[in-house]
């Protein structure tokens, strides 16, 4: 099977993660604003075309547009805080066995719009008026703020369909209008899940994960810039689609 792994670090925000573990036949992508940037296990791709973004609106560029970077139709996306510790392919080959569309972190302690925006406002100094002009925008959308599930957007697989690209490009175009500095929304992960939720619950088949896999096996997850371990969650009860779930990993 081959499949690509897709990485960026932007404004020097993260160090290089060496990959640790190889699999033939997949690539691996890293791409930056920094043209010094070197790596031994990552191929460096420079993309002028960011140039004078704000940071997010790097980051969501890639994020939400993944083949625009990689040659294969099944993509392996991670944030540049993440290293891979061993081989990808038993998640790869689980994914292909079900023929799951998306693999998707299920959030480890939250699962509703409400909750999630609460804790970004008590614990990242996200601003209270940008979250209640978020919350009131998606329920003029008809969101139920009381339906259960959240994604994580640090990790996904993602293949190469009409599902997923509408998935991205109307999770992009959201980001953009929700923005209060008239650039690119910062919460993106609430803004995934919301479109994954309110309009394609019924039409994508999700491969459910555990954020465990980012704590030594498969991949190992830092604190931003360091080779510090982020430390493992309480994992609460799994939600998705309104309905408790397993996760396969």
């Amino acid at each position: 099977m081959r499949y690509s792994v897709l990485t960026y670090i932007f404004n020097s925000y993260e160090k290089v993660h060496e990959v640790l573990v190889k699999d033939p036949g997949a690539e691996y992508v890293l791409v930056t604003d920094d043209p010094t940037l070197k790596s031994d296990t990552w191929e460096v791709v420079y993309d002028h075309r960011l140039e004078g973004m704000t940071p997010f609106e790097k980051c969501y560029e890639v994020r939400y547009h993944p083949f625009r970077y990689a040659k294969n139709d099944v993509v392996v996306r991670l944030d540049g805080a993440i290293e891979i510790r061993e081989s990808l392919m038993p998640l790869l080959h689980e994914f292909e066995r079900g023929q799951y569309d998306r693999c998707l972190m299920i959030h480890p302690q939250r699962n509703t719009m409400l909750d999630e925006y609460a804790a970004w406002v008590e614990l990242r100094d996200y601003p209270a008026e940008q979250a209640k002009r978020c919350l009131e925008l998606m329920q003029r959308l008809g969101y139920d703020m009381n339906y259960k599930g959240l994604f994580q957007a640090c990790f996904e697989i993602v293949r190469n369909n009409r599902c997923n690209r509408l998935i991205n490009d109307i999770t992009f175009d959201l980001l953009r209008y929700a923005a209060a500095d008239g650039h690119m929304e910062r919460v993106n992960q609430t803004w995934l899940s919301f479109v994954i939720n309110h309009l394609f619950d019924e039409s994508i088949k999700i491969l459910a994960v555990s954020e465990r896999i980012m704590y030594g096996h498969p991949m190992q997850w830092y604190r931003h810039n360091s080779d510090t371990p982020e430390r493992e969650k309480d994992i609460a009860e799994p939600w998705m689609f309104n309905k408790p779930c397993s996760v396969a990993w």
